[in-house]
């Protein structure tokens, strides 16, 4: 996809690895439309990118619709859509009489958990492919996880989540590819973000800082999968600090 200005449409942008996505891959050869629901913490980053914004929660059915309207209208011939939004939450279900376990798991949070990273990958995938397909070409990057491909006891909701993202990135991949738009999960182990601190149940800084990834590292890596010649597609990519097996 070199050689030509493509506009890149990401979520989760005001914050962790979406931030730093956006960062990685702003240039003069790319326009960029940030996403998020954090209207104020977007701004900024908008603004220090000098790059456009759209307030929407992807979780929200309504929110992306007219995020759909919105690009229709701004960007037509949008090339690539960069799903990072997404939330965390933690408990065995052995656990959830202990108070800090179960208001992790109260079940307006668990629908939040599965709204935003299963539905809110369809939905932007559902409303937005179809631009992509009109327009000949295209490329779908998902932040997955590992627990997309792995099965931990201690977070089952968010491996519900990550999975059946996997799982649909899997069912519609030879779709794509007939209509020459190609998908890609990413699939980072632990990084160093305010993942589990928005959630409630933040890791001490000594893990974080010794096998947690580098945000900025993981976007590199972004930025390398949009470098690649077009007719290169690598379904899925993992990624894990050395000290993180």
């Amino acid at each position: 996809m070199k050689g030509f200005m493509k506009n890149i449409l990401i979520t989760g942008a005001a914050s962790g690895l979406g931030k730093a996505i956006a960062k990685e891959i702003c240039s003069s050869e790319n326009n960029l439309l940030l996403v998020d629901k954090n209207e104020k913490a977007l701004e900024k980053v908008a603004k220090s990118l000098n790059q456009k914004y759209y307030v929407c929660d992807v979780a929200s059915a309504s929110d992306v619709e007219k995020l759909k309207k919105y690009v229709e209208k701004n960007f037509s011939n949008i090339n690539v859509l960069i799903n990072c939004a997404g939330v965390w939450n933690k408990g065995d279900l052995s656990k959830l009489e202990d108070k800090h376990f179960a208001k992790l798991n109260k079940l307006e949070v668990i629908k939040n958990v599965i709204d935003t990273n299963t539905f809110g990958v369809i939905a932007t995938t559902t409303v937005l492919s179809p631009i992509l397909i009109k327009n000949g070409s295209g490329y779908i990057i998902n932040i997955s996880s590992q627990s997309a491909v792995e099965t931990e006891e201690f977070c089952p909701v968010y491996n519900a989540s990550k999975h059946g993202e996997y799982n649909y990135r899997k069912a519609v991949q030879r779709d794509l590819a007939k209509h020459n738009v190609k998908i890609t999960d990413v699939c980072p182990g632990l990084m160093n973000t305010n993942l589990f601190k928005n959630a409630g149940d933040p890791l001490p800084n000594e893990v974080m800082e010794t096998q947690g990834l580098n945000p900025k590292d993981v976007a590199s890596a972004i930025k390398y999968l949009l470098e690649l010649p077009h007719e290169i597609t690598i379904p899925s990519l993992e990624i894990r600090h050395i000290k993180n097996y």
